[in-house]
């Protein structure tokens, strides 16, 4: 966004402004970037829970192949 103000006598000034939007930051896993915005609790909290999910899903498929 630039902004042009004229000053008495003649003088220009130009002033430029940049608006950065901020992005959530998040855990980073094996080049998987978990950023929910609530906080790094409710992200960590998710990646233990995918992981106890694969841990219980390995032990019931070891018990069908048993």
């Amino acid at each position: 966004m630039n902004k042009t103000i004229n000053i008495e006598g003649g003088h220009n000034v130009q002033i430029e402004q940049t608006i950065v939007d901020p992005k959530p930051q998040g855990p980073t896993i094996g080049g998987v970037n978990l950023a929910t915005g609530y906080g790094i609790g409710v992200d960590v909290f998710i990646i233990l829970l995918v992981l106890g999910l694969g841990y219980a899903s390995k032990k019931v498929i070891d018990r069908i192949f048993r």
